[in-house]
């Protein structure tokens, strides 16, 4: 009996020792395959490993504003800096898979204009000096319809289906077959320059006023909403009676280039594309009235708004920040990249950020407006033609090398961690971005007289005149666009 107790024992040792291996095999075989699943894939885009050049270089003209684009290209070196360090790996990465290198030409000047003067002047001296072109989207469209790019869709191993490639932009710029200009993940201004709005959470929580956050996951962060906000949080500091720099205000923006995203964000669509492909004028000038009235309200008449004014928007962009940084205000309007300069970095207060407020409630989405002034990429008329297949394929990964290590290292590194340390406002980051809104009336600006420039001469003006000043507008606008799809439509014999 004793033996057979024992044997017993000794078996049921036994089967747990077994059942213990089973389950840690089965444990490690899940660890194994969970980070499998999880391992970066090695790349995101469909160039064949054994395609390799001569160590050939291929030279990218661009725009090296400071604090702005001076690090899309190239960077000179590593410096421990999350975005820096993946723009200069990436580079790299280009160089080991495809033998090439990417030289930055970059035009250092403030004026956005200077790189499509420069490829223009080389365009007509016959000139291969440069095999890309990185520019502003605003001042690049004009010499698009010039005929003074490649059609982006002839570039063999360039493939602009991909999600890398943003396809929003994509599907609003390209014109029958063909497509000259592309942005994505692989230009950081397609998220620097978006929209948004930024509150001083001490101010909210002195004022026990709960976080924007609240209002824009129920539906109600609106424009009467924040102009109602603002009355609340005026104080006159200095006690002069008079709104100055010195006070505290539930706003600070500016009637100027302030006033653009509200096209996105209030729904006002420009330009859209009809079933032939062609662009049609669809702007509601009824809905822009009513936007305007509750504008007027929010920048003169709600008692808690401060506005900037300046000879150029940039400048009015670095005072609204500033005033914002000192802790001048609850709210404000400003680009992405405002996060990234050193007074928003070194702000003793805590900030918030969250979308630009809807026109009102029974409006479905939030909209965030990529200022124009994004970078897009296309190729000159006078790049040699045996670089093309190189350039196409250079290209393509940048773009995708982009998309797998550049935007991590910005948006959920830099912005989501360095920049913010609050898990909700990553959140309210992902609800901006899911609906980036370009609009042809605004990229094709200086083509059609800047359509969208009218805003903010009406709400400069302190006066609701928009039916008639955009009935003047779509007359001269409809005129110019004949002549811009006519170019459009040469362009593709």
């Amino acid at each position: 009996m004793k033996r057979i107790i024992s044997l017993f024992l000794l078996l049921a040792t036994l089967l747990m020792a077994l059942a213990a291996c089973a389950e840690g095999d089965a444990s490690q075989q899940n660890t194994d395959t969970a980070a499998e699943e999880s391992t970066e894939p090695a790349q995101l885009d469909a160039i064949p490993e054994d395609l390799k050049y001569n160590g050939e270089e291929i030279v990218i003209l661009s725009r090296a504003k400071q604090g702005w684009t001076q690090d899309e290209i190239a960077v000179p070196e590593l410096n421990s800096e999350p975005v820096n360090d993946a723009i200069f790996n990436r580079n790299i990465t280009v160089f080991d898979r495809l033998n090439v290198s990417i030289v930055s030409a970059p035009i250092e000047d403030p004026d956005e204009y200077k790189p499509i003067t420069e490829i223009e002047s080389i365009v007509k001296a016959g000139s291969s000096d440069y095999d890309l072109v990185a520019s502003a989207c605003y001042t690049t469209m004009p010499s698009v319809l010039k005929g003074t790019f490649y059609d982006l869709t002839e570039l063999e191993y360039l493939d602009l289906s991909r999600d890398y490639w943003m396809q929003s932009y994509n599907e609003l710029i390209s014109y029958g077959q063909s497509q000259y200009t592309a942005t994505g993940m692989i230009a950081l201004s397609t998220y620097r320059f978006a929209f948004v709005t930024m509150f001083n959470k001490n101010l909210f929580d002195n004022k026990n006023v709960p976080y924007l956050y609240d209002a824009v996951s129920s539906g109600e962060w609106t424009l009467d909403y924040q102009a109602s906000l603002a009355a609340d949080f005026y104080q006159d500091l200095n006690g002069n009676g008079r709104h100055d720099e010195a006070d505290l205000f539930g706003f600070i923006s500016c009637p100027g280039l302030s006033t653009d995203p509200y096209w996105s964000s209030c729904n006002m669509p420009i330009l859209e594309k009809n079933d032939a492909g062609e662009y049609v004028w669809v702007l509601d000038i009824g809905h822009v009235s009513d936007v305007v009235d509750k504008l007027l309200i929010l920048f003169y008449d709600c008692g808690g708004t401060y506005l900037y004014k300046e000879e150029t928007s940039n400048t009015e962009q670095d005072e609204i920040r500033r005033m914002f940084a000192e802790g001048h205000s609850a709210m404000t309007t400003l680009r992405l990249i405002a996060v990234e300069q050193p007074d928003v970095r070194d702000m003793e207060q805590m900030y918030g950020i969250v979308p630009m407020p809807k026109f009102d409630e029974d409006q479905e989405d939030y909209g965030t407006l990529m200022h124009d002034q994004f970078t897009v990429f296309c190729v000159p008329v006078s790049a040699a033609k045996d670089k093309l297949e190189m350039i196409g394929a250079t290209l393509e990964v940048m773009a995708s090398e982009s998309q797998r290590t550049v935007k991590p290292a910005y948006y959920e590194i830099a912005l989501k961690r360095k920049y913010m340390s609050d898990p909700i406002a990553w959140e309210m980051l992902d609800l901006t971005f899911d609906r980036m809104i370009t609009d042809a009336g605004v990229v094709y600006g200086l083509s059609l007289n800047f359509p969208h420039h009218t805003l903010r001469t009406i709400v400069n003006g302190k006066k609701n005149n928009a039916s008639s000043k955009f009935a003047s507008v779509a007359k001269s606008c409809k005129r110019s666009l004949i002549k811009l799809q006519g170019k459009l439509e040469k362009l593709e014999e």
